[in-house]
């Protein structure tokens, strides 16, 4: 069996602080980013749902990314859509490639 590859993120938040994140929190912070204002829910993510996505963001808005948690209907019930609220430069990926970190 073998282990999916998970990315490992350099980030600047609001121009200051300079965070690190991996596995599913920098996948996570990587959506938010380039979804931009239309923001992400569990279903956005390639190869299925992110079940545990409210747990991805709250460690992110540990490390100091603003992240708001909005309210969308469907048809049966709701579900959360989650958007920044600060500025994030992404400074650097490494997704385990043979050639490093790429910007």
């Amino acid at each position: 069996m073998t282990k999916r590859a998970y990315p490992k993120v350099i980030a600047r938040i609001a121009g200051e602080t300079t965070i690190h994140c991996n596995g599913r929190e920098a996948l996570t912070l990587l959506a938010l980013v380039e979804r931009g204002s239309k923001g992400v829910s569990g279903v956005d993510f390639p190869g299925g749902p992110a079940y545990r996505l409210g747990a991805y963001v709250f460690d992110l808005r540990g490390m100091g990314v603003g992240i708001e948690t909005g309210s969308e209907s469907h048809g049966i019930g709701t579900h959360a859509r989650y958007k920044l609220t600060t500025p994030v430069e992404i400074v650097a990926v490494d997704r385990g490639t043979a050639s490093g970190v790429a910007a």
